[in-house]
């Protein structure tokens, strides 16, 4: 996981309430979430309905996960229907200028089924340190607060993907050349690798395109495909390109070839999947797409093609529960 320098003033200060410099145990709920309250000066109390202004910063046990947008504060309603309700139980008992910090183990992580990311092992923490800054009673006072704060994040993360992206250029630039591959930027930053342009229709935007892929790391780690173990072909992805049904890096280079066509994807992270990554892919990470067209077809011909599909499904079934009707009636 990609490690973010925070601002130096924000960093020290959560990493005193990480460490826990207090003596002050965490609490254990029901559902294996801890917590504690780190005091602050004693400022006003969070009451059910109140809107808390907070700074949310994440680790993975002592690895920052937060990104630089995360050190503008976020506005949270202090109310069950839109936070779980454990948070509010914790927060209802805290006050403006309090620390709050909350853990969840891995392994109570995968008890409950949920996946984990790679980079997280067995034994290991996520912690998330809520500081409460302020609180409002006034909706209308915190809606307008609320604009400030988008535009101020907004300007942070135009700042942080601008800088990224010259980041990123250099590591695909880099690459290329280190490995004597010539690939072409489209306008957007992706640059595209064209290895068999093919024969067939062309994979333009309102096309209904079929795709077999692997997606690699530029460590060279494969981290999703449409091949098996035995890497052979499963079902291609299909997609319409300008849709935005897949990050825009597809969009940008499989315009580039024709039905038939094979080559490479070289990602930068602002076209894929960013500063929030996802569960496989960390924040700000460029990508390698190794793509095959296989199919382009119109988008009326495709959404036809779905039709009768779901209506080849639709009388399968029917069929089913048919003959379970008539077993059940013998």
């Amino acid at each position: 996981m990609n490690k973010l320098t925070f601002p130096a003033l924000v960093a020290v200060m959560i990493a005193f309430v990480v460490t826990g410099c207090n003596s002050q145990r965490f609490q254990r709920m029901e559902n294996g979430l801890e917590y504690k309250i780190v005091k602050g000066k004693g400022g006003d109390s969070l009451k059910a309905g109140n809107i808390a202004m907070l700074v949310i910063t994440q680790y993975y046990n002592d690895s920052l996960l937060s990104q630089p947008i995360d050190s503008v504060p976020q506005l949270v309603p202090v109310d069950s229907n839109q936070v779980p309700g454990q948070y509010i139980r914790i927060f209802l008992k805290s006050k403006v200028g309090d620390s709050v910090v909350t853990r969840m183990s891995t392994d109570t992580i995968v008890k409950y089924g949920r996946p984990l990311p790679p980079f997280a092992k067995e034994g290991g923490y996520f912690i998330t340190a809520f500081r409460i800054v302020k609180v409002f009673t006034d909706p209308q006072e915190a809606q307008k607060v609320g604009q400030d704060l988008r535009e101020r994040a907004m300007r942070v993360d135009s700042l942080v993907m601008e800088k990224q992206k010259g980041i990123d250029d250099k590591t695909i630039v880099d690459y290329l050349q280190k490995n004597n591959i010539k690939a072409e930027k489209t306008p957007e930053g992706t640059y595209v690798e064209i290895i068999n342009q093919g024969n067939g229709p062309k994979a333009d935007t309102g096309m209904a395109v079929s795709v077999l892929y692997k997606g690699k790391f530029f460590s060279g780690e494969v981290f999703d495909q449409s091949y098996d173990t035995l890497n052979n072909p499963t079902t291609p992805f299909t997609f319409i390109p300008g849709q935005q049904g897949v990050i825009s890096g597809w969009d940008d280079g499989l315009v580039y070839f024709n039905e038939g066509g094979e080559g490479r994807l070289f990602i930068p992270s602002a076209r894929g999947y960013g500063v929030m990554g996802n569960q496989r892919i960390p924040p700000n990470t460029p990508l390698i797409f190794e793509v095959k067209v296989t199919k382009v077809i119109s988008k009326a011909a495709y959404e036809k093609q779905l039709a009768d599909q779901r209506k080849e499904a639709e009388a399968t079934l029917k069929a089913t529960q048919e003959k379970a009707k008539s077993e059940e009636k013998k």
